[in-house]
This record gives C-alpha cells, sequence and structure tokens, in this order.
C-alpha cells in the first residue's frame, strides 16, 4: 500500500508540547483573588495562608480572603512574612514599618523609618528582639520595651537566617574601594567569610542559608555568579551557574524535598545538588516570575507571581501536557512499549510520545475519526480502527500504512488469545480471526453489539449488550456468565493473575475466579459508574467519573486520586505505561508517575466556630451559653482551613439531647441554624473531614443552656399551686368572713331597724306630745263652745289627717320629700292657731327639685322645726317668723334649712325650767338616726345649727341646716 507517513517532528514546532507543569489552579479563578501581585506566602499553625501582596496582608481561609491593615500604616505593600514561636506574623513595608499580626488585629510594632532610609530592610526575629539589617548598619529591637541598640555599623543589604545564625552581606568603603564582605553572626560575635573586592558595587546580592550550605548570588555584567559556603568550616566556593539561571533575575531560592527550586523571572528552576554541582532537573511554569512557594499541610504547592496572582498545584506529581496548535482532538490511545504511546485523533492524525514528548506524527489518508487503537507487540503491529467502514495497520517501526477496508472497522475491543489468534468486537457482531495480519480467516461468535472483551486462563470473556460469555478459546464453546440468576450488562473486564474483574452497569464491580461470580470485596463508593479498568500486575486501576482508584489486590489498599489532585475531570479511559499512567483528554493529557509519591496523605485542618449569632444578633464565641428563653434562636458559622476547603472537607454536626448520630451538612456549607431551640441543655459538636482524609477533626463542643420561661419553672409550678391552695383558703375564709358579716350584717340590720323604729316611734311620740295633743283639743273645743262649727270640722280633719299622717309615715324608713313637706304644712297650719294667728311661715322648694321622686328619712324635719317653734317663736310675743328651705346645692345634694327669728337658743336654755336642762327628746332621736344613717347605712347626713345675730350683736333667731344626697 501507499505509505502516508507526512512528516516526523523531533522536539519542533509541529505539534509542540506546553512546559509540562505540574496540574495547578490559577486561584483567580476560583475565587476572585485582591491582587495579582504578590511578594510573600506563609501557612501559619492554624494552616491559613497569608499573603503579602501590593495592595496589602491577606488571609485565605480556604474560600474568602481577609485584609488586614494598620490606620498608621504608610504603605500599602508588605515584604517579607516571618512566624514567631508564638504563632504571631510578621511583616515590614519599605517605609520602615515593622507589624504584627496579634488576635486577628494587625499591630504597628515600630516605625523604624529613620533607621532603614527607604529601604527594604530584611529583619530577622527570636524570642528576646528583632535584628534589622539596613543601609545604616544592624539593629536590635527589644521585643518588650522597643529599646534599639546598634548592632553593626556598615551598609547591610541581605541576610539570611539559619537557626540562630545569620549570615549577612555588607559594603563598605575604604581606599575608593567598595569591599563586600559576608559576615556571619553567632548571638553578637561576628565573623568575616570572605570579601570581594571591586570598583562598582555588585547587583542584587542575596544570601539564601540552609543547613549544610549557604548560598550567596549576585548579579555581574555577564550574568549571575553563585557561591557556596560551608556553615561548619565557613570555607567559600565559587559554583559553576547552571546555564538556565545565567540570565535569569533570581528572587528566591527554596530547598524542597533537598532539591533546590530557584524562583525567577521564568517560573522555577528544579535543582539537585551535589559535591558543588546544580543538577538540573525540570523547570516549572516558565512564564510566570514566581516570587514564593509554600507547601502547605497536605502538600498543595502554592505559587505566588509578580503579575499574575497564585497558582497552587494539588499534586506537583501529576502533570498536564497541553497540545498546542492541534485543531483536532483526541479520540483514541493505546499503549506501546516501555513508556511510549500514541494518541489517536477525529482527523486521522497518530501522536506519537516517548516520556510525554512528541516523536512524530502520521497522516491517515484523508480526515478519518480514529475510534479505536490497539497494538499488538509480539507482532509489532498498530492497528487503527476508524468508526466508518475502514481500519489501518501501521508498522511503527518504518511507518508503513496498511489499509484493510473494514476488517477492524468500528471496533470496540480487541483481545489477543495467542500469537495466531485475536478476537475483535465491533458495534453488531464479536468475531475471532485467525492470521488476523496476513489471510485472515474469521469465525463469528456472536450477532450482538460488543463491549469489552478479555482472555484469562485459556478462555475469552466477552461483554455483549445482551450479557457475559465465556469462550474456551480452543472450541470456542459459550457459556454464558450471570449474576444471581439474571443476565449482565458489563461495561468494562480485566484479569489479574486469573481473577476476572468485571465492571457491570447495575451490579457494581464483581470479580470471576474459581468459575464463581461475586462482588469484588472492593469498598468503593455506592451509586458509582466505573468507565474503565485496567491490571498492572496485582494492582488494579479503575476510572470513574469521581477520579482514579488505585487498588492492591494482595494489601487490599484502596487509594484515590480525585479533584483534589489537580484531576478537574471525570477520567473515561486511561493507558497503563511502564512508569506512569496516562490520562487523555481532548486538547491534553495527564501524565501519572507510577509511585507511592502519586498518593498524598490528606489531613483535615482544625474546624472552629467563627461566628455565632443568637436571635441575628453577633456575639463572641465561647463554649459556654446560657440564654433565656426566648433568645433561641442560634446561627453557627464554621470554616476548616486549607486550599479549596470549601469543596473538599465536608462536616457534620451533632446536638446531643436532640440528635442520636450525627447530621450530614451540605458540601460548601459553613453554617447550620437551630430556629427555636426549646428550653433544656444542649451540647452542639462538630466535626470536619477532608473527602480523601482517613479521620475526623472534632471542634470544641459549645453547650447552650435555654433557661426555661418561668411559667414553666419548679418554683412557679409550687407558687401556682401555694397560690391556688391560698386562693381556695382566702376564698372560704372570704365566705365564711361574708356569711359572718351577712350574719352580723342581718343582726345589725335587725338592730338598726328596730332602732330606727324606735326612733320613728320616739319621734312620732314626741310629735303626738300631750301638749300639741291637748292644745289641737282645746282649739277644737273653743270653736265648738264658740259655735264655730265649720273651723272646728276643719281644724279636726286637718288634725285627724296629721295624726293618721303621722301613723303611716312612722311605718317607713322613707318617705318622699313631697310627703314630708305635705305633713310638715299640715303641721304648722295646727300650731298656727295655736299661735293664734301671730306665726308666719313661709315653706320655699326649689323648682329643679323632683319632690316626688327624692326620698328623705321619714318624719325629719318635722322635730326642728317643733324645736323653732317651741324653744324660738314660743316665747317671743310677736313677729314670729319661721322659713322652710328646700333646695339642690352641689355635688348633687339636698339641703333643707329651718329657720326661724326667735329668741335664739341661749335664751331659751335660759327659760327652762331646772328639771328640762337636756336636749328636745326629738332632737335626740334625730341625731341617732343620723348617726345610724351615716354609720351603717352609709348614707352622709349632716346637720348644723347656727345662732343668728343682728347687727347689734343680739340673738336673732336660729338656723338649722340638713344636707344629705339625693336618692
Amino acid at each position: 500500500m501507499r505509505r502516508y507517513f507526512i512528516h516526523i517532528l523531533f522536539f519542533c514546532f509541529g505539534f509542540l508540547l506546553k512546559a509540562q507543569n505540574p496540574v495547578s489552579v490559577n486561584m483567580s479563578a476560583v475565587s476572585p483573588l485582591p491582587d495579582v501581585e504578590f511578594y510573600d506566602i506563609i501557612e501559619d499553625h492554624q494552616h491559613y495562608i497569608w499573603l503579602a501582596a501590593d495592595k496589602g496582608l491577606f488571609r485565605y481561609n480556604g474560600t474568602t480572603y481577609e485584609r488586614f491593615s494598620h490606620p498608621e500604616q504608610k504603605s500599602n505593600s508588605l515584604f517579607q512574612l516571618i512566624l514567631d514561636k508564638k504563632n504571631r506574623l510578621w511583616c515590614i513595608n519599605i517605609y520602615g514599618q515593622i507589624f504584627y499580626v496579634e488576635n486577628d488585629k494587625l499591630k504597628l510594632f515600630y516605625d523604624a523609618s529613620k533607621l532603614v532610609n527607604g529601604q527594604l530592610a530584611p529583619y530577622e526575629i527570636n524570642n528576646e528582639h528583632i535584628t534589622l539589617f539596613t543601609v545604616t548598619g544592624i539593629y536590635i529591637i527589644d521585643l518588650q520595651t522597643k529599646e534599639v541598640n546598634k548592632l553593626f555599623g556598615g551598609m547591610c543589604i541581605g541576610n539570611s537566617k539559619i537557626n540562630e545564625i545569620n549570615y549577612t552581606f555588607a559594603i563598605s568603603f575604604e581606599n575608593n574601594l567598595e569591599r563586600h564582605r559576608i559576615y556571619k553572626f553567632n548571638k553578637k560575635k561576628s565573623t568575616k567569610i570572605f570579601e570581594i573586592t571591586s570598583l562598582k558595587r555588585i547587583q542584587s546580592p542575596k544570601l539564601f542559608a540552609f543547613n549544610n550550605v549557604v548560598f550567596f548570588t549576585h548579579k555581574s555584567l555577564k550574568g549571575n555568579v553563585l557561591y557556596a559556603i560551608n556553615p561548619k568550616n565557613n570555607i567559600f566556593t565559587k559554583l559553576k551557574t547552571p546555564k538556565q539561571i545565567y540570565n535569569e533575575t533570581i528572587y528566591g531560592l527554596l530547598n524542597i524535598e533537598n532539591n533546590y527550586w530557584f524562583l525567577t523571572s521564568s517560573g522555577v528552576f528544579i535543582y539537585g545538588f551535589e559535591n558543588e554541582i546544580f543538577t538540573f532537573k525540570e523547570q516549572l511554569f516558565k512564564t510566570e516570575s514566581i516570587t514564593d512557594v509554600q507547601v502547605d499541610f497536605n502538600k498543595n504547592y502554592w505559587f505566588t507571581t509578580l503579575d499574575n496572582g497564585v497558582f497552587v498545584s494539588p499534586n506537583l506529581n501529576i502533570r498536564r501536557v497541553e497540545l498546542l496548535n492541534l485543531d483536532s482532538k483526541i479520540t483514541a490511545s493505546v499503549a506501546l512499549q516501555n513508556n511510549q504511546f500514541v494518541l489517536g485523533t477525529n482527523d486521522g492524525k497518530l501522536l506519537f510520545y516517548n516520556h510525554n514528548q512528541l516523536i512524530k506524527t502520521l497522516q491517515l489518508p484523508g480526515k478519518k475519526i480514529i475510534g479505536k487503537l490497539f497494538f499488538d507487540a509480539q507482532n509489532d503491529k498498530l492497528i487503527v480502527s476508524i468508526n466508518a467502514s475502514e481500519s489501518f495497520v501501521v508498522n511503527p517501526k518504518n511507518d508503513k500504512i496498511l489499509d484493510v477496508n473494514n476488517r477492524f472497522s468500528v471496533a470496540k475491543t480487541f483481545s489477543k488469545i495467542d500469537n495466531n489468534t485475536m478476537f475483535y468486537g465491533n458495534y453488531r457482531q464479536g468475531i475471532v480471526y485467525k492470521n488476523p495480519f496476513n489471510n485472515p480467516k474469521q469465525q463469528i461468535l456472536k450477532e450482538s453489539r460488543v463491549k469489552a472483551s478479555v482472555v484469562s486462563n485459556n478462555h475469552l470473556f466477552v461483554s455483549y449488550i445482551d450479557g457475559l460469555y465465556k469462550y474456551n478459546t480452543q472450541t470456542f464453546n459459550a457459556e454464558e456468565i450471570t449474576f444471581n440468576a439474571k443476565s449482565l450488562l458489563v461495561n468494562t473486564l480485566t484479569k489479574t493473575n486469573g481473577t476476572v474483574w468485571v465492571a457491570t452497569q447495575h451490579n457494581g464491580l464483581l470479580k470471576y475466579e474459581n468459575n464463581t461470580l461475586k462482588p469484588s470485596g472492593i469498598n468503593l463508593p455506592e451509586n458509582l459508574q466505573i468507565n474503565a479498568i485496567h491490571a498492572d500486575g496485582l494492582v488494579l486501576w479503575i476510572s470513574t467519573d469521581a477520579g482514579l482508584f488505585q487498588y492492591h489486590t494482595k494489601t487490599h489498599q484502596l487509594k484515590l486520586l480525585s479533584a483534589q489532585d489537580g484531576l478537574n475531570t471525570a477520567v473515561n479511559d486511561f493507558l497503563i505505561l511502564k512508569n506512569q499512567i496516562i490520562v487523555s483528554l481532548p486538547k491534553a493529557f495527564y501524565a501519572l508517575p507510577k509511585s507511592d509519591a502519586l498518593f498524598k496523605d490528606f489531613k483535615t485542618a482544625k474546624v472552629r466556630v467563627e461566628a455565632v449569632k443568637i436571635n441575628d444578633r453577633d456575639t463572641l464565641v465561647a463554649t459556654n451559653y446560657k440564654l433565656p428563653h426566648h433568645l433561641n434562636k442560634i446561627d453557627m458559622s464554621f470554616n476548616s482551613n486549607g486550599f479549596q476547603s470549601n469543596q473538599h472537607v465536608s462536616y457534620q454536626y451533632r446536638v446531643k439531647e436532640i440528635d442520636t448520630s450525627w447530621q450530614n451538612i451540605p458540601l460548601n456549607t459553613h453554617f447550620v441554624t437551630f430556629n427555636s431551640l426549646s428550653s433544656g441543655t444542649y451540647t452542639f459538636e462538630l466535626k470536619a473531614q477532608n473527602l480523601s482524609a482517613k479521620e475526623a477533626v472534632f471542634a470544641a463542643p459549645i453547650s447552650f443552656v435555654i433557661t426555661k420561661p418561668f411559667w414553666e419553672t419548679y418554683w412557679f409550678y409550687g407558687l401556682v399551686i401555694a397560690t391556688i391552695i391560698g386562693l381556695v383558703w382566702l376564698y372560704f375564709r372570704w365566705r365564711l368572713q361574708q356569711k359572718e358579716a351577712q350574719r352580723i350584717a342581718e343582726v345589725d340590720k335587725i338592730l338598726i331597724d328596730k332602732k330606727i323604729t324606735n326612733l320613728r316611734l320616739e319621734n312620732l311620740r314626741s310629735q303626738m306630745n300631750p301638749h300639741f295633743i291637748f292644745n289641737a283639743l282645746n282649739s277644737i273645743q273653743d270653736y265648738i263652745i264658740s259655735n264655730e262649727k265649720e273651723l272646728a270640722s276643719s281644724y279636726l280633719v286637718k288634725f285627724s289627717r296629721l295624726i293618721r299622717m303621722y301613723l303611716d309615715y312612722s311605718q317607713q324608713n322613707e318617705i318622699t320629700l313631697e310627703e314630708e313637706l305635705n305633713a310638715l304644712k299640715l303641721y304648722l297650719e295646727l300650731e298656727k292657731v295655736r299661735f293664734e294667728d301671730e306665726l308666719e311661715y313661709t315653706i320655699s322648694v326649689d323648682n329643679q327639685l323632683k319632690t316626688k321622686q327624692i326620698k328623705v328619712p321619714s318624719l325629719f324635719i318635722q322635730p326642728y322645726v317643733e324645736n323653732a317653734l317651741k324653744h324660738g317663736l314660743l316665747h317671743k310675743l310677736n313677729d314670729r317668723k319661721l322659713h322652710i328651705e328646700a333646695k339642690i346645692i352641689q355635688q348633687n345634694k339636698l339641703e333643707i334649712t329651718v329657720e326661724d327669728n326667735g329668741i335664739g337658743r341661749a335664751q331659751s336654755e335660759k327659760l327652762k325650767r331646772p328639771n328640762q336642762q337636756h336636749k328636745p327628746f326629738a332632737t335626740k332621736a334625730n341625731e341617732e338616726r343620723v348617726h345610724l344613717y351615716k354609720n351603717k347605712l352609709k348614707r352622709d347626713i349632716a346637720i348644723t345649727t347656727n345662732d343668728l345675730y343682728d347687727e347689734n350683736d343680739v340673738a336673732a333667731g336660729t338656723k338649722v341646716v340638713i344636707t344629705m344626697p339625693i336618692h
């Protein structure tokens, strides 16, 4: 056939590989970086990542960045991050201000601007003081007193420290020469190690001290110069500068895993160093200006750059190789011998690699989509199956391409049975070829879509779309292998020492050994879809959407490479080479070394509760809280530091008294909320675990005591019970007292009624006294004798009416004001006769008074009227006047006035007989009635008696005022 070899590339530009950088993540793609220009990076004891940047100092907790600044800070840019033994972070700026971080605050320790004179001064710190290396000398600043002492004079522009020994580069001027010296300071003792004499000041001097060697480098007109100093004997040696870094700008030098990393403007150059010779190993990130590297607690490598932010390599052993200038996509791959492999593309290209370097490219005729590649090592033949009715056989040695039509087209699997026999399965049948490359003879085993195949123990195992079959490789008799009496849908097959591993669609990973199919016993995550499985001796490599697993069939140890290692893709098919694993992608491939260093032992940073909110208000984080019943909404935020911890750390919590088991918190969730805790004691426990770590870490438990509302406390129950008992007791006591009071009131009422009745009778008796009756009868007799029958009859009628009134009213406690006044009028009419018409009386009633409705004590006014007649007017010979008035006064009270112009009370007393020196009987009875009304019946009745006098202060009568409430 025609030879279609197009071109061979040996490290040329056709499909040049990008530098084989380790897998990495640009942190700007994870979360917004606060800057792009970074100078230093360090991890503290709590696994926070600190970044010194042009815009300031930042702390990364795995999720967010927090900026630290100080109000007196004169320059945002901070440099030279150093941790002391108290886990305080120190830094300095160009202005000369020295800061430290303590209790999450950036504090200004000392302003050394007058000492540094605008220089970014190196400094070192120990338990007692800071040593500051400046252009004006070396100064010691006491940590406690901040007292400054000068240790050394001279222009010190470089320093490096190992243990407690400082190596310092200083310049002095002597005899018009600049003398460049390296000094060794052990405490306060200095030793000159060597000197460089030059007419010009050397450029970019730097010192890098390590346990076994101290390096000094500077720039000359030709390039970088390197010296090595033996710390034990102080002997210095000028080294041969490696050509790769000869003209590079060196920012730093680190020792990582016994290799020396030069941080330069062209990335990181890694060297071994032995016998004073640097041996180049590799270059990383050749297009980046790397300023610092930090390896964190999970062996993630952090690279800071001057102009492109921060890169993190989760696994330095995994390399991602990008294919440049390649418009096509990788569609197939196959391993050759040793560390060689071939990638097939969707436009008919075959890319041949050796140790991850592209060595040649073959182009098939036309743009063919290569679907499957198979290499027959015994015959040194490469089978190229096209996703159409075409296939080719390629000789890798002479690059000869043979078109074999559709012999191996649309292949799904190949398995070599023996030197002359091969199984080939495609989308519609399984075929066995005898002499597959020369005059092949085929035998169709089954008309069905083939998925996978493997040969083990003289048997061919073939997975069809409708089941798994085992064929005898001599007779090709078929036997279906079932599981739980059901046919299997198998995705992929492989073998190890007589065991066939079967990855199924619905039953997980099974193994077939000793003619028995059973579960594999590998503790893979549940519901995990296996994409491919390949054996490498006693080791199984299993690709899944979750990553790549490694399982050792003897030790039963299971390891995982996942997104945490930089495999940020679902792993489909892969290749096993002599020293590495190749995972191909459409535009790149991963190269994984087969070594123990490939797998990391992941750890979980300490988990901390960072914030507590109570009823949506921030509060200080504490281990114990005692809260009233209404402060029962609790929010807790927590975090476990580390690279992308929000994606790779899962949290669980448990609240004693509520939960019996641990509760899962969704990934990338860093808080829990308890909306309404009832009263009680709660202990919140939290644990965090890196998804790839073996053990979880626990946060310090936090206790919450939600006090009971007062109505749920025992004392309140006791108080309620005591109150109920007391109320019941008080109720019965009140009822007893009420009954007793009722009984007493009834007795009192009987007594009062009896008393009032007696008083009424006494009042009646007073009103019907013998004198009044005698005088009335005499008057009637006189009218009869005088033959004045009409007057006698009228008088007798009035008298009888008055007597009837007295008798009727005496039966009642109260009568209307109208009835009282009517009786009073009738009485006065009779008494006027007695006074032989020498009596003038008036009764006036306020028009506002409703006399028919107003109640007054019965026969209450008459005794005062009688007193006025009997004691005031009787002894007056003429001009006898009596005025009675009833009116309303303030506060809805009735006022009744009885006023006479008699001789007055004083003169009346004088006229009394000696045996009459006491109050009139009716008046005394009325006073007792008033007393009873006021104290027993709660009716406020007041009686006042006033003596009247004329302008000569002569008695002119008496005035009685009666006030009582209207009802």
